[in-house]
């Protein structure tokens, strides 16, 4: 199945792309899924605690279960004051 990612910020620097379109296995999480990028793409590691997940423009879970067409968004975290 596919699914799309948008990176944001930090994460599209690290990624070097605004997106991806991705071929997953039937089954993965929005955790699997963030693990796998942090495989491939260390330096995300040291915001793993931080990182916002949205599924289709919806804070999302990490044990949510990915189905094909979704979109899933990496954000970093935010300060503000």
């Amino acid at each position: 199945m596919r699914i799309k990612v948008t990176l944001f910020a930090a994460f599209r620097d690290i990624v070097g792309a605004k997106e991806e379109n991705l071929e997953i296995k039937d089954g993965m999480t929005v955790q699997m899924l963030l693990d796998e990028y942090v495989r491939r793409f260390p330096p995300m590691g040291r915001f793993r605690d931080h990182i916002i997940l949205s599924v289709n423009k919806e804070y999302g879970p990490p044990g949510k279960i990915l189905r094909d067409g979704d979109e899933v968004s990496f954000l970093p975290p935010v300060s503000g004051g």
